[in-house]
């Protein structure tokens, strides 16, 4: 018999996009699947829209397990993942944003990886879109060569071993790492951190089997000033690995760290300080920082 999967899927203030990703699930090509659905709402009219669709998705896939939980205060991506987490009853987590979606056979992929490889937690690669349904950037993960505690553990922070919805994880060890920190910008960062400093098997699942969209017009945390500040605060948490990796790593995050807050300052229309980080991540390698800004 084929072990349970939990999907756990944390909302805020969507509605079409959440359904297209529920849907998604329900099309999957494994079973048995259960849904967690953790609506972050907090709001009234809110609640009522999300029960509504909850209502409408039960009663069109009557034979998909959905566990609903309503926050009766607002908690949070990363917390919001963390009850999901508790509510759950399947032997590996994974997870879906409310707005992308996962392809057929994203499940049946990686749970296969998993067992085959007793692994207690992998990551495959990720594709962006945007708006228009056109594919803006490939997240292939080319640069993992050694799956050492070490090794890992300094591609991280240089690459970000992210894309919340290209995990998987044994429920046990997630359980065991403590979940995810309670960081709402870049949480997934930390708990990838701490599944690799926790010495969890790792796998590397060289597919990708979910588009994950990114919205251009949107504000919030993950942008604008709250992207800036988490930017900062996660360079500040990196800094302090810097002696235990290569001089040529550090010069990477230290490049990395300027372009991406270039680019949210040009994103903001704010011209100088997107210049002056230009000129710091130029300074801090021509090399590296060309390269980077190719990259993105």
């Amino acid at each position: 018999m084929k072990p349970l999967v939990s999907v756990i899927v944390a909302t805020y203030r969507r509605y079409d996009p959440l359904y297209r990703a529920l849907l998604s699930i329900a099309k999957q090509t494994y079973s048995p699947i259960e849904i967690v659905l953790v609506n972050d709402n907090a709001e009234s009219e809110w609640n009522q829209k999300i029960r509504s669709l909850v209502d409408k998705f039960t009663e069109e896939y009557s034979d998909i397990s959905l566990k609903y939980i309503e926050n009766s205060t607002n908690q949070g991506s990363a917390q919001s993942r963390n009850i999901g987490i508790r509510s759950s009853t399947g032997v590996y987590i994974t997870f879906l944003d409310d707005d992308d979606i996962y392809l057929p056979a994203k499940i049946d992929n990686q749970v296969s990886f998993m067992q085959e490889g007793g692994f207690d937690y992998s990551i495959t690669n990720l594709n962006l879109y945007n708006e228009n349904e056109k594919l803006v950037d490939k997240r292939i993960r080319t640069y993992i060569h050694n799956s050492g505690k070490e090794s890992l553990l300094e591609i991280h922070l240089k690459y970000h071993l992210t894309g919340t919805d290209t995990l998987m994880f044994k429920k046990d060890y997630i359980v065991a790492i403590g979940g995810f920190p309670l960081i709402n910008i870049g949480d997934e960062f930390y708990l990838m951190q701490r599944a690799i400093e926790n010495n969890g098997r790792f796998g590397y699942l060289s597919c990708c089997d979910v588009k994950a969209y990114v919205h251009t017009g949107e504000g919030g945390l993950s942008s604008g000033a709250g992207k800036i500040n988490g930017e900062n605060v996660l360079y500040e948490h990196k800094r302090k690995y810097f002696d235990q990796i290569s001089r040529k790593s550090v010069k990477y995050i230290k490049a990395r760290h300027f372009a991406v807050i270039a680019y949210a300052y040009l994103r903001m229309h704010s011209w100088g300080k997107a210049f002056k980080n230009l000129c710091l991540g130029f300074i801090t390698s021509p090399f590296l920082f060309c390269k980077i800004l190719v990259e993105r």
